[in-house]
């Protein structure tokens, strides 16, 4: 992930942030991850990264803890979709991390009608 857009592409960021935490929450690096966590991954000044995590607080993707973000439930399923997205045309890419697990919020009853971010054809799946 590099800078390849102006300071000022809030959604080109909003992607980049997204995505980097999602890889890194999923593959378990970090359990929260705070603005300098990405840094090493991100080619960005720090001020962007700061400003777009709170952009992603505010519209309710991320939640702030003592150690750094953490998804919300709908900050989840939209990182996995735009991970998904992103990766899905990577020959050999294996998304272990976007794979159904036994803690997915899919198998609440409460998200029984909605995609599992598992399902990269968004046509649903059983359990």
């Amino acid at each position: 992930m590099d800078q390849s857009a102006p300071p000022e592409d809030a959604l080109f960021w909003r992607d980049e942030v997204l995505e980097a935490t999602y890889w890194m929450l999923g593959e378990g690096i970090e359990e929260a991850v705070a603005p300098d966590d990405l840094r090493g991954f991100l080619d960005a000044d720090g001020d962007i990264i700061e400003r777009t995590f709170a952009d992603l607080h505010d519209r309710g993707l991320v939640r702030d803890t003592s150690r750094g973000y953490v998804f919300t439930d709908r900050g989840e399923k939209e990182a996995a979709r735009r991970f998904a997205d992103e990766f899905a045309d990577i020959q050999g890419f294996d998304a272990s991390h976007t794979d159904c697990g036994p803690d997915c919020w899919c198998h609440d009853p409460d998200h029984g009608t909605d995609a599992c971010p598992s399902d990269h054809e968004h046509h649903g799946h059983a359990h």
